[in-house]
């Protein structure tokens, strides 16, 4: 038998009193009377021999000792079913990303029925415990650490309320090792809708929905059109979870300054994807909306998003030439002339420039002293510097050219069926640099990242090219390349999605109009210290005329996981733990054996009175 609360005996030291009331409790004395009649007549109706009297005084003393004893025992919740490795420390991580609000057939979220699941196993604890409570969404959050006081614990579970972000667990777990590490016999507790991380060791209570059923906006993206005015495009992708048991028919509903846009009607199979491309034509801070429609969805964040548009500045283009294509100057003409960029020309004597721009295009020609920290554009290198070893080579005719990724944005929108090419230029590509054209067995056109400074590199020339001067996609090409290369520069600030859990930089009320899962409405945060992390999806603006979107477009929390069989076994308390049922009987007995000791004293010893 072991105790779950074990610091009550203390209390054993009450004894000490009943004891000290018997051994100095008064002793009878003589005193004279003037008669013995009534005394006598006393004694013949209280007959009782002097032993009998010495044997209820010494039971009298060992009922009261054992009362107190079983009110002792009973406040120390002994229990004959707590096995020797019971936990000595739990460590409760709970998972309040966005999936934990999707709804069951009763609209109880996932992080209701998971609060309700810990409440009960933590009543099952030991007193003696030790609990840490950490919560993650995007980032972990340790809202009690190594406490014994069960009830501020269980108030902090109560005030969990779900976010609209992606959850990242791995960095609440490692917090939770090293908590679990300062204890013994320590546990860890991940209350989640997804399944444990791979190679972890802890226990799962699983909240997730046994039959899910959702469709949502996993990603998004809206920019200029490269090559028109006042008109915009939309990357939209709608995915269909994994989980769902059948094909969904969902609509997308598209609004721009509150006229009906466009109406798409979606067949979606379990795991499948739709990427949609969306012609917008309005002006600079309009607001395009997005509402996502499907039979039975039980979860509402992913289904709706808002979005202003883009109030972007030109960008500020470099372009240095040795022997300037004239192509490629008719599609940056194209450019300068939709009032997407501001471009100045300079030759390799004009190099370096006195002020950096947003992108640096060289073309057949490379500076010695490659410019970091800044994109690069490289179109036809004749020869290597800083990450590009590059080398000149006759012209090679190619009928043709092999997309390797159809879906890089420097490809958007830009057919490569009929392009033919003429190759000048072998290049050398660093890892992190990959092919998006191959021809031949050489690549042509490249992008990717090297050291944090984002590249494009052709290996053609546009003016030996058959077919490809009288074709859109050179002048695309150019114009993603340039979109994509400064990304992160401020003239593109707004066209960047943030994503939700992502701080902003705001100084004064930022004011939103956000989706909260089932309708868009209007709220406003106030940043602390000039930061504000974007926990609402929707569109955003500051008192200094930003704007932009925060959006979830979350594959995973998009595709809810489904409770399967290995995810309820593995959410059951494993044996060590204790249920309610293991203490309950115990301290029930001692109670009913006290009170019947009470009652049994009070019978024998107060009836009549005793003289």
């Amino acid at each position: 038998m072991r105790f779950l609360a074990p610091g009550y005996f203390h209390l054993a030291w009450l004894a000490l009193i009943p004891l000290a009331l018997w051994l100095f409790r008064r002793q009878a004395k003589r005193v004279p009377v003037s008669t013995l009649l009534f005394f006598k007549s006393l004694a013949r109706e209280h007959q009782e021999s002097a032993w009998l009297r010495r044997i209820k005084k010494w039971l009298s003393l060992l009922l009261t000792l054992l009362v107190l004893l079983f009110s002792i025992f009973a406040l120390a919740r002994p229990s004959s079913n707590i096995s020797a490795d019971s936990p000595g420390a739990v460590v409760i991580v709970v998972d309040r990303s966005a999936s934990m609000n999707a709804t069951d057939g009763q609209g109880k979220t996932r992080l209701d029925e998971a609060k309700q699941r810990v409440k009960d196993r933590i009543r099952s604890l030991p007193d003696q415990a030790v609990l840490s409570l950490i919560t993650f969404d995007a980032r972990p959050h340790v809202l009690l650490s190594r406490s014994r006081n069960r009830r501020e614990c269980l108030r902090l579970l109560d005030e969990l309320t779900p976010t609209p972000m992606e959850g990242r667990a791995e960095p609440a777990l490692n917090v939770a090792g090293r908590l679990a590490e300062l204890e013994a016999r320590s546990r860890v507790w991940l209350v989640s809708d997804s399944p444990a991380p791979a190679g972890t060791t802890l226990d799962l209570i699983s909240a997730a929905l046994p039959d899910p059923l959702n469709v949502g906006i996993s990603g998004f993206q809206i920019r200029h059109s490269p090559l028109a005015r006042d008109r915009h495009e939309a990357f939209v992708k709608v995915t269909a979870a994994a989980s769902n048991a059948a094909k969904t028919n969902s609509t997308l509903e598209v609004t721009l300054a509150g006229r009906i846009a466009l109406l798409r009607d979606l067949e979606l199979a379990p795991g499948q994807s739709a990427s949609l491309i969306l012609p917008l034509e309005g002006l600079r801070g309009q607001r395009l909306e997005m509402r996502l429609t499907t039979a039975g969805d039980c979860f509402g964040w992913d289904d709706g998003l808002a979005a202003p548009l883009p109030k972007t500045k030109a960008l500020n283009v470099a372009w240095f030439a040795e022997k300037p294509d004239p192509f490629t100057e008719l599609a940056l003409a194209s450019l300068i002339e939709a009032g997407r960029i501001e471009m100045k020309r300079g030759e390799p004597g004009a190099w370096p420039p006195k002020e950096a721009p947003d992108v640096f295009i060289f073309e057949n020609w490379l500076p010695k002293d490659w410019p970091a920290g800044k994109p690069v554009i490289a179109l036809t290198p004749q020869q290597s510097s800083g990450p590009l070893r590059a080398r000149a080579v006759p012209g090679v005719p190619h009928e043709s050219v092999r997309v390797v990724q159809s879906d890089h944005p420097v490809l958007f929108r830009a057919s490569s069926s009929r392009v033919a090419v003429t190759q000048t230029t072998v290049l050398e590509l660093p890892s992190s640099v990959e092919p998006l054209w191959i021809a031949g067995s050489e690549p042509v056109l490249a992008a990717g990242e090297f050291e944090g400074q984002r590249l494009v590199v052709t290996a053609f020339s546009p003016a030996q090219s058959e077919q490809l001067a009288l074709l859109p996609s050179l002048p695309l090409v150019l114009g993603n390349a340039l979109y994509w290369c400064a990304e992160d520069s401020g003239a593109l600030a707004d066209m960047r999605t943030l994503h939700t859990g992502e701080m902003l930089h705001a100084d004064s009320l930022v004011q939103w109009h956000a989706w909260d899962g089932s309708q868009f409405i209007e709220a406003s945060d106030d940043p602390a210290n000039g930061l504000l992390m974007l926990n609402r999806i929707g569109s955003w603006e500051t008192g200094d005329d930003r704007s932009g979107t925060s959006a979830l477009i979350s594959q995973a929390e998009t595709s809810l996981p489904k409770l399967g069989s290995e995810t309820a076994a593995a959410s059951q308390p494993p044996s060590p733990i204790i249920t309610a049922s293991a203490f309950s009987t115990w301290p029930k007995r001692l109670i009913w054996l006290a009170l019947a000791l009470l009652l049994l004293e009070s019978f024998l010893f107060h009836r009549k009175a005793v003289y």
